[in-house]
């Protein structure tokens, strides 16, 4: 039997009162907030075919928690409430009519989305479980490129620098956490010379020991990040394509050839 208890955050459902332990996002990108309502900050994004758990929810909001361990709220205009996940079995690594890290189901040649439609499968798409595969980082990321800057995104739809770097990495078989700062301390055993840096390592940017900013490595001091637009670069001063801003805030350069698996 389930009850309201109230709490400061008004009438919410803990999560051993939640009949319905997951949350399937059904519209093409879901987005998220640090707390239940429009005017709290937007934190990331949920993209179509990903299973979330509940954690709490009233009659709007749902509180949920992402397979990276990101936690945070979203409207249940966005999805629907279901016991079991949604079988998804490859993610979208394109820009198209469906959002780069959209999770679909394969079948046959056709491809089944969250909303229960089936589409011929015009789409590149990529197995969820795979082994990892670095060199294929600066591949899928050149696809994206031009893909607008959008804080909080992780979406070929709009990207935040380091919702670029997780979903790209997702794509190629490697699993990393959201934040730049989390993506460097789970990195902090790899760091590597900038200048020997292999395409798809990660360089990263910011002041007084704070991460602000990351980028994948196209090889040596190139770039190709997520800044204004998903676009490439250098970080050595002097070259015609130079970002000189970046390259003065510049911290570590970490490999990310490792075995970490979705």
């Amino acid at each position: 039997m389930s009850f309201y208890i109230q709490n400061s955050r008004n009438n919410f459902l803990l999560m051993s009162e939640i009949q319905k332990p997951w949350f399937i996002v059904v519209a093409p990108v879901a987005t998220a907030y640090a707390e239940p309502t429009f005017n709290s900050a937007k934190v990331t994004e949920v993209v179509s075919g990903e299973s979330v758990q509940i954690l709490e929810q009233n009659k709007e909001w749902v509180y949920v928690q992402q397979d990276d361990g990101y936690k945070s709220w979203i409207r249940n205009f966005y999805g629907r409430f279901d016991d079991d996940l949604f079988p998804a079995t490859h993610m979208v690594i394109n820009k198209g009519k469906f959002p780069f890290g959209m999770r679909v189901k394969l079948i046959h040649e056709n491809i089944i989305t969250a909303d229960g439609q089936t589409h011929s499968m015009n789409q590149n798409i990529k197995p969820l479980i795979q082994d990892s595969e670095p060199d294929k980082i600066v591949e899928i990321s050149k696809n994206l490129l031009g893909c607008p800057y959008r804080w909080g995104g992780k979406t070929s739809f709009g990207f935040d620098c380091s919702g670029f770097v997780q979903m790209v990495c997702c794509g190629a078989g490697i699993k990393l956490p959201r934040d730049s700062w989390q993506q460097r301390e789970a990195l902090k055993d790899y760091v590597i010379d900038g200048k020997t840096a292999k395409p798809g390592d990660l360089h990263f940017f910011g002041k007084n020991g704070k991460v602000t900013h990351v980028g994948f490595s196209t090889g040596g001091w190139g770039i190709i990040h997520c800044q204004g637009i998903v676009k490439e670069e250098e970080l050595e001063k002097g070259h015609p394509n130079s970002n000189e801003k970046l390259s003065d805030i510049y911290l570590s350069t970490h490999s990310i050839r490792f075995n970490f698996r979705p």
